[in-house]
Order: C-alpha cells, then sequence, then structure tokens
C-alpha cells in the first residue's frame, strides 16, 4: 500500500490559512493584553487617590502640590509613598517608550522613560499627570521642544488657563485630579502605544477619588 504525503499545494495552503489566522488574532490577542494592563492602571490610580485622601485627613483637607502638571513629581511621590508604601504604584503599566521628549529621557537613549526604573523613581518621573500645581502652567521649563511641556504650556493654558491651580476637599468632587497621559503617544523605538489609543484613551482619577476611563478628547470633559 503506497504512503500518500502533502503535497506542496496543500502545505502552501496549510501555511497560508495559519497566517491569516495569525493576522486576525495578533490584534485580538494585544487589545486583550492592554485591557489589562489599563485595568492595573485603574487600579494604580485609584489607590493613588486613597493615598491622597488619606493625607488630606491629616493635613486639614489639604492635597499634596507640585510646580506643575508635568513632571518631575517629586512632592507628590515622597508624601505619598508613606500611605501607598508602593512606589510602583506611580507607574503605568502601559509606560515604557511611549514617545520622544527630552525632559524625561533617563538614560540618554531618545525615548521618553516614564516606567518604573530607581533613575526615573529618584528623579521624580512618573506615569501620570497630577493637576493640583501651584505654578502658571506656562512657566513649565522642560526644554525647548514644545512637547516636552505640552500638557502644561498647551492643554491647560487653553482649558484651564495660565493661573494655579491649588486643590483641596473643599473643592467640587468631579475635579480632575490625576490622569494618564494623553498628549499624542505614538510607539517609535520600541514603544508601546497607551492602552491602544492613537490620541485618547486615559484613566482619570477625579478629587472625590473615583476613577474612571474615559475614550474622547480630554478638553472635552476636562474640569
Amino acid at each position: 500500500m503506497q504512503r500518500k504525503g502533502f503535497t506542496l499545494i496543500e502545505l502552501l495552503v496549510v501555511i497560508a490559512i495559519i497566517a491569516i489566522l495569525s493576522a486576525i488574532l495578533f490584534p485580538v490577542f494585544s487589545r486583550v493584553r492592554e485591557q489589562a494592563r489599563a485595568t492595573n492602571c485603574r487600579s494604580n490610580v485609584y489607590q493613588l487617590g486613597r493615598g491622597v485622601l488619606m493625607y488630606a485627613q491629616d493635613y486639614d483637607e489639604q492635597i499634596p502640590v507640585e510646580p506643575h502638571a508635568g513632571n518631575p513629581h517629586l512632592n507628590l511621590t515622597a508624601v505619598l509613598n508613606p500611605y501607598v508604601k508602593n512606589i510602583q504604584l506611580f507607574y503605568c503599566p502601559s509606560a515604557w517608550g511611549v514617545g520622544r521628549t527630552i525632559w524625561s529621557d533617563a538614560d540618554n537613549d531618545g525615548i521618553i522613560d516614564i516606567a518604573y526604573d530607581p533613575t526615573n523613581v529618584a528623579k521624580g518621573y512618573i506615569s501620570y499627570y497630577y493637576f493640583s500645581f501651584y505654578r502658571n502652567p506656562s512657566a513649565a521649563q522642560y526644554g525647548t521642544d514644545f512637547r516636552a511641556r505640552w500638557i502644561d504650556w498647551g492643554f491647560l493654558v487653553r482649558f484651564w488657563g495660565d493661573k494655579p491651580r491649588v486643590m483641596s476637599l473643599l473643592w467640587e468632587p468631579d475635579y480632575w485630579l490625576m490622569s494618564d497621559w494623553f498628549c499624542k503617544p505614538h510607539g517609535d523605538a520600541g514603544g508601546r502605544m497607551p492602552h491602544e489609543s492613537a490620541f485618547m484613551s486615559a484613566n482619570i482619577l477625579f478629587l472625590d477619588g473615583h476613577v474612571k476611563k474615559i475614550s474622547q478628547p480630554a478638553q472635552a470633559v476636562f474640569k
């Protein structure tokens, strides 16, 4: 009895089917992984919000304040770490290398560094914007490239005004306190699109401590 094997055409057909299935399934797997990271990120900012509220209970309803909404956040990490007891909460799991700027290139490789790393911890470079600040947004001094300070110089000047924003628990509870970054991130140099969105898919921590994911332009809902 003669044994029949695969023909070349049959083998090519099988390879083509595997390639098509891979092309279909790999993006799905990627989205599922990013959804898991987004969930982890929401947990991070929620726990940071708990830390802010505990701090406020100890300091007459005043919350921590920073010079600007963008990095570095040395004061925030210092005062909240005793309450959250986990410095890694300040780092979104999607934050590795998501673009090119000046102010946070900790290892001089041309990639924005906002992942958990001892160098970033020491410099106060975290993965989130913090919206309680005492200097005018236009005074941000993170580099000559305007994109490096876009959250202060551009977004906040336009949608908040060129003025400080020293928050306390006396403010309305739906004011933004912290958020993911949303400054047109991209995935160059091995970077990752945060939560699989080219422009906007951010987790927002509100002053009352609740967290919500939004998938629309930040300027439409910022408060």
